[in-house]
């Protein structure tokens, strides 16, 4: 490639004509489909779950809770594996749980034959809480009295980077200034919901389609996460209608390829709605930053 001259881009065409395919364009003979029921508060417990309504209708093929699934926690950031233990990602997820730490967590799942059908089901199940008190800011996170939202701490790492001598360059600036920075939570509003699928070959391998941006990572955690091989995985990546980085975590592979898995193979589709994908994926963090700097009569910083 040069400068100056212009380039077509490889998949223009098969875009601009609609000729592409999404993971929610593809469908398969005998699909099922699935819908979260999820979390109405931000911290607490699961006391009971009451979904024998949602199994009086027609077309539910199966409901899940926590009881069901694999007790595995697994991680779910898009980065590589690494065999020091010490430098993994904090494998703190499980497919369903009763220990609710946000609002929108995943509490049950309802299979059925049709999308409409699962939505309808799952807004039958009735779930009762022991709520507790929630923490919004890192100082209440801190407290010693604060309440561990994982069961070692609410700190999950601190990190400490040196460069020359920072803090002795400062005080001897004649220009000093601290100041807090924030931004806030922000989401990433990618057209395309986050969709996947997942159904099992006659070699009991899984396939997964998903509109993921890290095919490779999601295969080894839906492996870690219902402890199979990673041999046993495929991860097909068809076109992705945006991500910007929200979809290079692992999102719902992992409950599709698990619903296949109890289902007898058959496909799954797991896609949320626009709503969930604010309240109940992945977001850019928000970040609250102290800093000092100082500034020399030369106006370095």
């Amino acid at each position: 490639m040069q400068l100056g001259l212009s380039y077509l881009r490889t998949d223009a065409l098969t875009k601009v004509t609609g000729l592409a395919k999404y993971a929610d364009d593809i469908s398969m003979v005998g699909m099922l489909y699935a819908k979260y029921v999820r979390s109405t508060i931000a911290y607490g417990y699961v006391n009971e779950i009451d979904y024998s309504e949602a199994l009086t209708l027609p077309g539910v093929v199966n409901i899940f809770t926590r009881q069901d699934v694999p007790q595995i926690p697994f991680a779910t950031a898009g980065h590589a594996w690494t065999l020091d233990t010490k430098k993994r990602d904090i494998a703190d997820r499980l497919l369903l749980t009763r220990h609710v730490r946000h609002f929108g967590d995943g509490i049950v799942i309802v299979v059925a034959r049709d999308e409409l059908t699962a939505e309808e089901a799952a807004a039958t199940v009735k779930i009762t809480y022991e709520q507790l008190p929630v923490i919004t800011c890192p100082e209440s996170a801190k407290a010693a009295d604060a309440i561990n939202i994982h069961s070692n701490s609410n700190l999950l790492k601190h990190n400490q980077i040196t460069a020359n001598e920072p803090i002795s360059a400062i005080e001897k600036s004649p220009h000093q200034f601290s100041k807090r920075f924030t931004t806030p939570i922000v989401q990433h509003c990618h057209m395309e919901n986050v969709t996947s699928f997942a159904w099992m070959e006659q070699s009991d391998s899984i396939i997964i389609v998903s509109s993921t941006q890290i095919p490779h990572i999601v295969r080894r955690i839906v492996a870690q996460a219902l402890d199979m091989s990673w041999s046993k995985i495929r991860v097909i990546k068809p076109h992705v209608g945006c991500g910007f980085g929200k979809k290079q975590d692992v999102l719902e592979e992992p409950i599709a390829a698990f619903l296949t898995l109890k289902l007898g193979g058959v496909p799954v589709k797991v896609m949320l709605s626009r709503e969930e994908c604010f309240y109940a994926s992945r977001t850019r963090h928000a970040f609250r930053i102290d800093a000092k700097l100082g500034i020399t009569t030369d106006v370095e910083l």
